[in-house]
């Protein structure tokens, strides 16, 4: 198994919607090329998170930060990014807003991601990363 190209990771922006204890997150990720074998493959995707245990109100977000454990324990948010034609694993761990500017929250988002799992050919790995949430 190889290492996954972290670097090539890069949020754009979030959507979030849902009512307060069931929020579900819509992470964009910059569009990029990975090496598979002997060839690369363009990928377009994004990471969905849902069931999250999080107020919906933007007012009681900023500033705070949120503990989840990793799946499968009560309380885990239900993450997943879709490439290789199959939906792999990401544990969030820990999501910290900032402050609300021009109709913008900023989070910087704590994961695992679970590449094993459907047998991506890269090993797991951890990554923090800085996303925009959209108002």
């Amino acid at each position: 198994m190889e290492d996954f190209p972290i670097e090539l990771i890069s949020a754009t922006k979030a959507k979030m919607k849902g009512p307060s204890g069931d929020v579900s997150l819509e992470i964009e990720l910059a569009p990029f090329e990975l090496k598979i074998d002997d060839d690369y493959e363009s990928v377009k995707t994004s990471i969905r998170l849902d069931g999250i245990k999080i107020p919906s109100a933007y007012s009681e977000l900023e500033g705070r930060e949120f503990l989840f454990p990793t799946n499968p324990e009560n309380g885990y948010i239900d993450g997943s990014v879709y490439f290789f034609a199959a939906h792999s694993p990401v544990d969030v761990t820990k999501i910290s807003f900032g402050k609300t500017e021009s109709g913008k929250l900023s989070a910087i988002i704590q994961s695992e991601w679970i590449l094993e799992f459907e047998r991506t050919g890269y090993k797991n790995f951890s990554h923090i990363f800085e996303v925009t949430v959209e108002l």
